[in-house]
């Protein structure tokens, strides 16, 4: 059974993220995933601050909960990203969270789900770009889930067209499975 980390993507109360979230935990266990949340709201992280890139041999972070998410991510066989879509973009605490990471994320499969206006197209460019053509060398799955408001989503993350929803993340979370 693959243990699959989905990382949340948004600090806000009451975000579309948790509901996002539920929807794409409930998909993996029906595929026979063994879930964990990586809640970025309750790992409140620091800044990155440290002196030298995550990938450097001098790289020894000491803050509790990046450990804690270090540890998630390199015991996951994968990873799934629940990514809103802030201003073309992808949430600067969620972009935080993976440069917390080094090694870790090299080799690891990766599935973009996200949504917004335009359904985080450019949020997961800038997801892909980050984890992918980086020295960080994570597999980040061609299928990404673009949940559009008003189409596949409503704004308060209630479901409109739940086919193409399932669908959408479905094929993300196929290529990491």
């Amino acid at each position: 059974m693959a243990k699959i980390l989905v990382v949340t993507g948004s600090v806000r109360p009451n975000s579309v993220n948790e509901k996002v979230v539920t929807i794409v935990v409930k998909q993996l266990q029906d595929k026979g995933a063994d879930t964990v949340v990586a809640n970025i709201k309750e790992l409140t992280m620091p800044f990155y601050d440290f002196p030298s890139p995550s990938l450097s041999e001098r790289f020894k972070p000491t803050n509790e909960n990046v450990l804690r998410f270090t540890a998630m991510v390199a015991e996951a066989d994968g990873v799934v990203l629940v990514t809103p879509e802030y201003n073309h973009t992808m949430s600067p605490v969620q972009l935080n969270a993976i440069d917390w990471v080094g090694k870790e994320w090299q080799d690891k499969p990766v599935a973009l789900v996200g949504y917004g206006w335009s359904g985080a197209a450019r949020a997961h460019e800038t997801a892909r770009e980050t984890l992918a053509n980086s020295g960080l060398k994570a597999r980040v799955g061609e299928n990404q889930a673009n949940l559009a408001f008003k189409k596949d989503i409503d704004t308060d993350g209630s479901i409109l067209d739940e086919s193409a929803v399932t669908e959408k993340i479905g094929a993300a979370l196929d290529e990491i499975l």
